[in-house]
């Protein structure tokens, strides 16, 4: 295939949405993790020879007439100092009410320290609540990415409506930081970040999936503030991140990687290696890193090796969060540190403590106080009960509140006695979970409130739904109900009746661009304690066939925690002209199966039964496959797979109230941004020609990175995968562009 002559390609020139248009935009070799190797730096006049802000900005700590406003100048973030002369700069910053920056209602003038790693933390104060915002920053000429914020409701206003998104667990060295762009993608009224921001470990970045060659200073663990700072710098030149930070205020908190793993009050994971005087000295240069880089409100500042974390924000009368600090006033770990550690009756002992007097003695002050109709715990580590060993045996994790259990009971009681609709929001352990919190009253098994530990950003890699982990904590623990293994992020919606929250994962981190989906939502009524029931859910798959040629498509079921001994459900096309079912086949664990597929192909009935209980109770959310369709693609275009069910029984021949989720058949390719079908120019089953004029020139490039993200793609991997790596990335892009030249 001979193209025609394209001219050179500007990467930086085309954003793919409108967001990433009004926050700076980031280039396509951004997106695919290439380097310019460019040498950045100050000019002996002062001026700046790349741009100042390669780290991006950030909001956070929201009030309802201020916000903090954070950048940093670095040139060249992966060098000591960012490549700054060691003076200081005056950093220009505004706030307006439009993102175009024209209505300016506040504006000032800040100092970027080269002590404080030429950071800048401004309170932008005289703003009106629950108004949203856009910021800049300026110097010597140079303008930052545009921000997006917000300020917080009156607290005695009332609010119909708010929506967070919580996170934790960045660890660039597993994977790409996907789930942070498509956060930036919902606008959030709040972001909430339960800990592990960074992670302490060297990094050889030609080892990781970015495959990416870092300075030999990231190849050892950070131990000192030069270190530390380098670590936030490489974590916050992530694209993704900033568009994240760039998208709404944050609300943030610490873990143990920031400092050091497993780290307790002033013990340190590691005694032998270093003294607890030597540990202290790190604690404050980790400490005084994390404020530099983080939007952070004056009285977060550390002191040396202190620094107030724990904090109250309220949002009207809706919802409040209780921020806390679970690692700085600690007491070290019970029974050495057990992961899963029998009969440890250390964690039992009543002056052990997770939260410290003086926050313990804030929190449940707070809790008797408050008026908001949902109290919020932003918690670093699982507060629910969690046997977390196989078998007859309990088995308990000791670095969570299961090692602090007079403590975790005393806040248990407080959140039953006084708290209005408690919810836990959880970081820490790279797994979604949702966990009903049980009365601490002897003998009671009633809830108080529900836990949602969220998975995290890309530690733990890739990942998968369910593994045997997963199925034994939730079948041994009654309050579990749900676990997933995927990385991403988890988005809660708040209004005075419910609270529902959708854990949103991505099917893989190891490289760029993966679609994200909601794997479950949870709903939680205000005035009842404790998660919902989960109804059992019939889905239809989503799927992209070539237009005269055939696909598959699977039907799955979840929530069968009673199982499933039979039942009758049909499938129909919402288009039969666009496809048609041409065979249907039950899978092999229902004994009895008849399938009936309509004449003109639009619809198929099935009827199955477990004759040797193959289905039996399975473990909160895990997808039990049912059938595969048989589909042929006959006309451009899109059609619902809708599921109707006749009747569905559990295991005990009871029927089962079940819901349904439908999904999409895409035959093409279809148009990729409203222009004609794409072709296969050369009849390879890729689709180069991805605008459909007849041939493969620059705009089919331009077309397919505009309209990455857009279904007409995701759903037709085979046509648009040029790298032939078996999934869609940016290397997708780049690909297609190297074999135009």
């Amino acid at each position: 295939m001979e193209p025609e002559t394209l001219p050179d390609i500007d990467p930086t020139a085309h954003n793919r949405r409108k967001f990433l248009q009004r926050t700076g935009g980031v280039s396509l070799a951004a997106m695919v993790g290439m380097s310019s190797g460019a040498s950045a730096q100050v000019t002996e006049d002062g001026e700046f020879e790349s741009d100042p802000y390669s780290l991006g900005v950030k909001s956070g700590d929201p009030l309802p007439d201020s916000v903090i406003l954070w950048t940093r100048l670095a040139p060249n973030p992966l060098e000591a100092d960012g490549a700054m002369p060691d003076d200081p700069f005056e950093v220009n910053w505004e706030v307006a009410t439009d993102e175009g920056m024209s209505n300016v209602v506040n504006s000032g003038t800040a100092t970027a320290e080269p002590d404080h790693a030429h950071t800048v933390h401004v309170d932008a104060d005289g703003l009106q609540p629950d108004t949203e915002y856009y910021y800049q920053f300026e110097s010597r000429g140079e303008t930052s990415p545009v921000g997006r914020t917000k300020t917080a409701p009156e607290s005695d206003s009332a609010v119909d409506e708010f929506q967070f998104g919580f996170a934790s667990c960045n660890r660039w060295a597993d994977g790409y930081f996907t789930a942070f762009r498509r956060m930036a993608e919902d606008e959030l009224d709040l972001i909430v970040h339960l800990g592990d921001y960074i992670y302490e470990y060297g990094i050889n970045g030609t080892e990781t999936p970015r495959n990416r060659q870092l300075p030999q200073e990231y190849k050892k663990e950070t131990t000192d503030l030069e270190t530390y700072r380098l670590r936030y710098a490489l974590y916050n030149s992530d694209p993704d991140m900033q568009a994240a930070h760039a998208s709404a205020p944050w609300l943030i908190t610490r873990d143990d990687h920031e400092v050091d793993n497993n780290w307790a009050g002033d013990v340190p994971q590691d005694p032998d290696k270093q003294t607890m005087e030597e540990f202290v000295e790190r604690r404050a240069a980790a400490f005084k890193a994390y404020y530099e880089h983080q939007p952070f409100r004056m009285a977060q500042k550390p002191d040396g090796a202190s620094q107030k974390l724990y904090r109250y924000y309220e949002f009207g009368d809706l919802i409040d969060f209780n921020v806390l600090d679970t690692r700085q006033y600690r007491s070290d770990q019970a029974c050495d540190d057990v992961f899963n550690k029998v009969d440890c009756e250390e964690r039992f002992e009543e002056d052990r403590t997770i939260l410290g007097d003086a926050q313990e003695e804030w929190l449940l002050g707070n809790l008797a106080e408050t008026n908001n109709t949902w109290n919020v715990l932003a918690n670093q580590l699982p507060f629910a009960k969690m046997d977390l060993k196989p078998g007859p045996e309990e088995g308990y994790r000791t670095e969570q509140w299961d090692g602090y259990v007079p403590e975790q009971r005393q806040v248990k009681r407080a959140l039953e006695d006084d708290a209005n609709n408690p919810v836990v929001v959880t970081g820490d352990f790279h797994r979604n979970w949702a966990n009903n919190l049980i009365s601490a009253k002897e003998g009671s098994s009633e809830p108080v409130g529900a836990e949602f530990v969220g998975t995290s950003i890309a530690a733990g890699g890739d990942g998968a739904d369910m593994d045997e982990f997963g199925r034994y904590v939730v079948t041994e623990n009654d309050n579990v109900e749900y676990y997933n293994n995927r990385r991403g992020y988890v988005r809660c919606t708040v209004t005075p009746e419910e609270w529902t929250t959708e854990h949103q994962v991505v099917e893989y981190v190891e490289e760029p661009g993966a679609p994200m989906r909601t794997d479950a939502t949870f709903q939680i009524e205000a005035g009842q304690p404790g998660l919902q029931p989960k109804h059992p859910k019939v889905l239809a798959d989503s799927v992209a066939v070539g237009n005269g040629k055939t696909g598959t498509a699977e039907l799955t079921a979840r929530w069968l925690d009673e199982g499933l001994s039979g039942g009758r459900l049909t499938v129909s096309l919402s288009d039969s002209e666009v496809a048609t079912i041409t065979d249907a086949s039950v899978v092999d664990a229902f004994g009895m199966a008849e399938t009936t597929v309509a004449s003109d192909g639009s619809s198929v009935t099935l009827r199955f039964a477990d004759l040797d209980k193959n289905v039996q109770s399975v473990v909160a959310g895990t997808d039990t496959p049912l059938a595969t369709l048989d589909v042929r693609g006959d006309g451009t275009g899109t059609t619902d797979l809708e599921v109707s069910v006749g009747r569905m029984d559990d295991e005990a021949g009871s029927a089962l109230q079940t819901t349904t989720e439908m999904g999409v058949l895409v035959v093409g390719p279809p148009p990729v941004g409203g222009g004609d079908a794409p072709r296969d120019l050369d009849d390879d089953g890729l689709f180069e020609d991805v605008n459909g004029n007849g041939r493969l020139d620059y705009s089919d490039i331009e077309t397919l990175f505009e309209h990455f993200e857009d279904d007409s793609v995701q759903l037709n991997k085979a046509a648009y995968d040029f790298n032939e790596n078996g999934q869609l990335d940016y290397d997708d892009v780049v690909t297609l562009y190297d074999g135009s030249n």
